[in-house]
């Protein structure tokens, strides 16, 4: 992570966005001290993850928490939901 000191971002606020939407993570600076960090957005759309696949890692063993996790919170039915109004 680079390292501009505010009075650089103020000078050359063009510039060091530019540098942020080519990827870079920028740190800003006052006196020194690190006050604040400028990174790219990152895309908000997730990978689309297939029934196949979800069945693939949860049978993994790694996922078997979250497996015991996910079964007790479903529960057996959805008896409990009542009807939908």
């Amino acid at each position: 992570m680079t390292a501009v000191p505010v009075r650089e971002l103020r000078n050359h606020t063009a510039d060091v966005v530019r540098r942020v939407q080519g990827g870079e993570d920028i740190t800003i600076t006052a006196n020194g001290v690190a006050v604040a960090s400028l990174v790219p957005v990152r895309s908000g759309r997730r990978e689309w993850i297939g029934p196949v696949d979800l069945i693939v890692l949860l049978d993994s063993p790694a996922d078997a928490g979250l497996r015991d996790d996910l079964a007790e919170l479903a529960g057996d039915t959805t008896d409990e939901l009542g009807p939908i109004a």
